[in-house]
């Protein structure tokens, strides 16, 4: 049976330009920037939203720098210590105004989008790539590489909602350790590179990497990622080539030795790893798994086709394997990784058959960094939150580079005179529509009642959007909004005593104060030592006169009210002896 024919591209009319002749190096640099700004240019006075109110407005942890940097911040916060020692740093620096948060955000985003540059730039230098014909157009690929991932809306959630500084700033070294491995071992192989230098790269390989490990628990799969780029880019060397790989296994292997117990029994330490393993659910690694599936084709679609974003999505838990969804995306999944998978070995040259142009490699890491960055979140380890959207961050650089790659190589089978123009032009198109959508999904997040009357209308049936925006709408005095919202939650969840307290009180601030006592009786028979009802409904009961059944309320919440309640409890014990106990 004859070989299938391989991809061609036909000669080139003369010697090609050099890579440096058509830009200089300042070029992509000055457009990224650029796209990043236009994309995120009303990104910067958001208010804190969500997380960023518990973790950031209201964290007193962060607003004492020099204690933070002391053991108190890396006790709080081992594992995402980096992030939130910047968040500290962005308190000394500007207090709680919202534009500092924003901006070092911003300047994160805009350094991962060039240091990714950088990255497909190495890959083109490789041994295995470096005979590409789209090497001369490396440039180009690596500009549009970076272009779609600076001006992507999905983007914006690892951007524009503060807290998720975890995800960016992770991503930012975990991209710097692999780019500084990746010289560090084109250095080695060049004999003209100074020693000194080498080891100074191979020693930022271990910073990066211990910075990525300390910012957010998705780096301990870098070990694996250098794994990769040895696979696909350095020609097989036997053992030895694995040992400066190890350094960097090691430092990642302190994410999961700070949480699990290893000095206990091998019982203690093997039910310490199933706990700090998952994140508040009990649902079994299986079912997560079937769900995962489903999820990482939503982050594909959502790559591909950007409509939907959804702060909160309303996502189905799945348990059967034999669900349409998850065999479909099963399938899609197999499909993707068969492909790279196919393109790897059809690159790697053959006596007999013709091979693939190398740079289809870049395209099969592209695919295998997708899966690989996602394996945290997305595999056996069950979090509470099936999909965010921001996870899907550091994985879609890698869908980036392949798509750029992919576009540079269809440029030049079709206009080799001209590929690299080409690759620029379309890529350039493509990324200021990108960063349009961006700009549009950077409006939703500018108050957090725009932000979960967005969310609200996209996942109605799920409580915590209903109730975020009716705190939203209080917070906005929009007290009719507020009430729609609450009551809204409370059809969702009956036996919520947060949505049924928070609808009693702006039910007593409207003035609706016999609607207000039925809801706080029923929080208080959901619930009989809730202190907060007890002490709203003691106050409603004063303020109308009924001050002996009040007396006896205000002495319950001091029984169950916690320590730190302050002029709630010196305000309880002034009223509890104002009449006389029941009898």
């Amino acid at each position: 049976m004859p070989a299938a024919p391989a991809l061609s591209f036909p000669p080139p009319s003369g010697r090609p330009k050099a890579a440096g002749s058509r830009w200089s190096w300042l070029a992509p640099v000055v457009g990224i920037l650029a796209l990043g700004c236009f994309a995120y240019a009303n990104s910067l006075h958001g208010e804190f939203a969500f997380d960023d109110r518990e973790h950031l407005r209201d964290n007193l942890a962060i607003r004492d720098l020099g204690a933070f940097l002391g053991p108190t911040g890396y006790r709080l916060y081992p594992n995402r210590f980096v992030a939130y020692a910047t968040f500290a740093l962005n308190y000394r620096l500007g207090g709680l105004d919202v534009f500092g948060y924003h901006l070092a955000n911003l300047i994160i985003h805009l350094l991962a989008s060039l240091i990714l540059y950088r990255l497909v730039r190495l890959l083109f230098q490789t041994p295995l790539v470096r005979g590409s014909r789209l090497a001369g157009n490396s440039r180009s690929v690596a500009f549009v590489a970076s272009a779609l991932f600076v001006t992507h809306p999905l983007g914006t959630q690892a951007v524009t909602y503060i807290v998720q500084r975890l995800a960016s700033l992770a991503a930012l070294f975990y991209l710097l350790a692999v780019v500084l491995y990746i010289a560090w071992r084109l250095a080695a192989e060049s004999p003209g590179v100074r020693g000194w230098r080498r080891a100074l790269l191979y020693f930022g390989v271990l910073v990066a990497s211990l910075l990525a490990v300390r910012t957010k628990e998705v780096a301990f799969t870098l070990p694996a990622a250098l794994v990769l780029v040895e696979f696909l880019f350095f020609p097989p060397g036997g053992f030895r080539r694995w040992i400066p790989v190890a350094p960097v296994g090691a430092i990642a292997l302190l994410i999961p030795a700070t949480w699990v117990n290893l000095a206990g029994p091998v019982a203690e330490v093997a039910a310490s790893a199933d706990r700090v393993t998952r994140l508040l659910t009990p649902m079994s690694r299986l079912d997560y798994l079937k769900t995962q599936a489903v999820v990482v084709c939503e982050y594909l679609r959502l790559l591909a086709w950007p409509s939907g974003q959804n702060l909160d999505h309303d996502f189905p838990v799945f348990t059967s394997i034999l669900a349409p969804r998850v065999l479909g995306s099963l399938a899609i999944l197999l499909a993707l990784a068969a492909s790279a998978i196919w393109l790897a070995l059809r690159t790697t040259p053959r006596p007999g058959r013709p091979s693939l142009d190398p740079a289809f490699r870049l395209v099969a890491f592209g695919i295998g960094w997708f899966f690989l960055t996602l394996a945290v979140e997305s595999s056996l380890i069950p979090i509470v939150d099936v999909i965010y959207e921001h996870r899907a961050y550091l994985p879609s650089a890698g869908l980036f580079a392949s798509a750029a790659t992919l576009l540079g190589l269809v440029a030049l089978r079709f206009a080799p005179e001209g590929a690299g123009r080409t690759t620029v032009l379309a890529g350039v198109a493509l990324a200021l529509l990108l960063g349009s959508l961006s700009l549009r999904r950077n409006a939703v997040w500018a108050t957090a009642v725009e932000l979960w009357s967005d969310t609200a209308a996209k996942s109605p049936g799920k409580f915590r959007p209903h109730l975020n925006l009716g705190e939203s709408l209080d917070a906005a005095r929009d007290l009719a909004g507020a009430e729609r919202e609450y009551r809204r939650a409370v059809e969702i969840d009956p036996e919520s005593l947060r949505a049924r307290t928070s609808l009693a009180t702006v039910l007593q601030k409207a003035g609706r104060l016999q609607d207000a006592e039925m809801e706080y009786r029923t929080v208080l028979r959901l619930a009989p030592g809730h202190h907060p009802a007890i002490f709203n409904l003691a106050a409603l009961l004063w303020g109308t006169g009924r001050r002996d059944e009040a007396a006896g309320l205000y002495r319950r919440f001091l029984e169950v009210a916690p320590a730190g309640s302050g002029s709630a409890s010196s305000l309880a014990a002034a009223r509890s002896t104002a009449a006389p106990p029941p009898p």
